[in-house]
């Protein structure tokens, strides 16, 4: 401070002897005090001359860790570990004011072990300098003043007309000279990222990046929009994907859900909603008692669709096959070891990061995301999907959201595609409603201005959890823009069946059943035998445990899921609240569907 452009700043004293330099951070004032030696009190002070205290003197590598030295200035002498309850305080905000992240945060990334490094696995290639993503835009094939004209008429093409797209192979590596990259589309490289695509492209496209030092990124393999099977084409009030109700299958994996796509199809089912399919994190250790609870599900590591629930394989094929019986999938994932992903974070964290010798910070390799992505501490043929907690973004970033799937999608939204926001409310509703967080008709003109069109402002709906009993707290979002529930994990039982057929029949508060809450859930799950925690998929399971297994006292054994000739409630295992007959009846009447026999599901046995 005071001295220019840097380097050593002169000071000069008529003092005699060592003296100490204090600058005093509310004046900005330097002031100096002389520094007395004193020779046998075993301290070392500045000037020491005396053999009994230099020898005190910190010098990296005698084994000493001395207060003047860190694990970042010696590492041969200090522990990798903050002192007792220390925290890693760099990358908190300095005051309300900042937002985004702290300046050279950056520098922190790379975080990755390399290759025969301790704690590295082959899953995590060469993320240590190399990391990146595949871009794709569809291509309409209307030219674009037909688009634009189309938008003020609110005119739509079709679907099938998604017959091109552009892919692009964005990557973010370590600064180095002289490094130059190959791109590889199905092992044929070029030296552009960029590559086009038609439908008459039907395979499964691989993506691999090398560099010139021989380092090497393998993307999850691509599927195109146009290698979807149709959806079945059925009778009913289904308004191309934009009204109908939908199966909810909580903690059931791929596997099990695939083998019921020609049950839900056949009984009328608009969509199956699958739950978190992204790779997430998964323990070897409990946590409050219980092995890898239903809530890490929500805790994503990268995109990679390679979950608890099953691999992208599965994925794919589960919703090829409910997509040939009419049913869409809507997604919101254990990984084999051989994809599991690193992530990094500063929460939680204790050591430093023994590769960047830096304190750490949040690094997502497999998602390509690093420091710079985050804001500071503050004090595959789906249809649609979900955003979790969704009224904690603002609604001007939601709208960049949904435009960015617009353009990514040619220009506009799939026709039979919607997504709904969960924005729960409680106590704070007036708030979430009517004030400067406003998601009611202040979230919908956003949309506007961002040249969305009002017909695709539909299809961005609202869960806010108020059915059925606080219906009037969420005045300014129109019905057909607001999906409804009214069921939980403890009240899927023969008791609730009611509640759910009148879901269907006459909901609480609606003025026109045929048109108001168009998008209705019905929940299947499990039934909370071995606590409130686990699922019954085999990954909550103390079996699995390896660390700190004596505080694992919830465990949840293995249980399949998909039982053909099983009943709605059981009373053990899963709930089944899709299979009750009666639920369906009231379903199928909403649709404008004929009533179905339980004879011709198979299930005319239950009750």
């Amino acid at each position: 401070i005071g001295c220019g452009n840097g380097g050593n700043c002169k000071f000069s004293t008529s003092a005699s002897g060592t003296v100490e330099l204090v600058f005093e951070p509310s004046s900005k004032q330097l002031s100096f005090r002389p520094l007395a030696t004193i020779c046998g009190n075993g301290q070392c002070e500045l000037g020491e001359t005396c053999p009994s205290d230099y020898g005190k003197c910190p010098i990296c590598g005698d084994s000493i860790c001395q207060t003047s030295e860190t694990y970042q200035t010696c590492s041969q002498d200090c522990s990798n570990e903050l002192s007792e309850c220390g925290i890693f305080k760099e990358e908190s905000c300095v005051d309300d004011s900042q937002f985004h992240a702290t300046p050279g945060v950056e520098e922190k990334r790379w975080q990755t072990p390399k290759p025969n490094m301790n704690g590295y696995q082959s899953s995590f290639q060469d993320y240590h300098t190399l990391v990146g993503y595949a871009d794709i835009i569809y291509i309409l094939r209307i030219e674009r003043l037909s688009l634009y004209l189309s938008m003020l008429f609110d005119h739509y093409s079709t679907d099938t007309d998604r017959l091109a797209a552009d892919v692009c192979l964005q990557t973010k590596y370590r600064q180095s000279n002289s490094i130059t990259l190959t791109y590889f589309f199905d092992g044929i490289a070029q030296a552009t990222k960029y590559k086009r695509y038609t439908s008459a492209y039907t395979g499964i496209l691989s993506a691999v990046i090398t560099r010139s030092d021989r380092s090497t990124l393998e993307l999850p393999e691509l599927d195109f929009i146009w290698n979807a099977k149709l959806i079945f084409n059925r009778s009913g009030d289904y308004r191309n994907g934009q009204k109908g109700a939908i199966a909810e299958m909580f903690g059931w994996p791929h596997k099990d859900v695939k083998e019921k796509c020609e049950f839900l199809g056949k009984a009328g089912y608009l969509g199956v909603k699958l739950f978190p399919v992204h790779e997430q994190l998964m323990s070897i250790q409990p946590f409050e008692s219980a092995m890898n609870p239903w809530y890490f599900m929500y805790q994503p590591v990268p995109y990679n669709l390679d979950g608890r629930m099953g691999t992208r394989e599965e994925l794919h094929d589960l919703i090829q096959i409910c997509r040939s019986y009419g049913t869409r999938g809507n997604k919101t994932s254990s990984t084999p070891i051989e994809r599991q992903s690193p992530f990094y974070i500063h929460a939680f964290t204790y050591q430093y990061n023994s590769n960047t010798e830096k304190a750490p910070s949040n690094e997502f390799p497999a998602a390509a995301s690093g420091p710079k992505d985050f804001h500071c501490d503050r004090p595959n043929g789906a249809s649609g999907f979900r955003i979790d907690a969704a009224k904690h973004i603002s609604s001007e970033d939601l709208s960049a959201i949904m435009k960015k799937v617009q353009i990514k999608m040619g220009g506009k939204l799939p026709d039979d595609f919607f997504v709904w926001l969960e924005v729960l409310t409680d106590g704070e509703a007036q708030y979430i409603w009517t004030g400067p967080s406003w998601y009611g008709t202040k979230f919908a003109n956003i949309l506007k201005k961002d040249r969305i069109l009002d017909s695709e402002v539909d299809k961005i709906k609202m869960w806010d959890g108020l059915y059925p009993k606080e219906l009037f707290h969420n005045p300014t979002v129109p019905h057909h823009r607001v999906v409804i529930k009214n069921d939980d994990h403890d009240q899927q039982n023969p008791v609730h069946r009611n509640f759910e057929i009148r879901l269907f029949t006459n909901p609480n508060g609606v003025t026109d059943n045929n048109n108001g809450w168009p998008v209705r859930f019905i929940l299947s799950s499990y039934y909370h035998t071995y606590g409130d925690l686990g699922i019954p998929d085999g990954k909550s399971s103390c079996d699995i445990c390896t660390i700190m297994c004596e505080t694992c006292r919830k465990s949840v054994p293995y249980i399949k899921a998909y039982e053909p000739m099983a009943c709605a409630y059981v009373g053990n295992g899963h709930t089944r609240t899709h299979r009750d007959i009666l639920v369906i009846n009231a379903m199928r009447a909403w649709m404008k569907l004929t009533p179905i026999s339980g004879a011709s599901l198979d299930i005319g046995h239950c009750t």
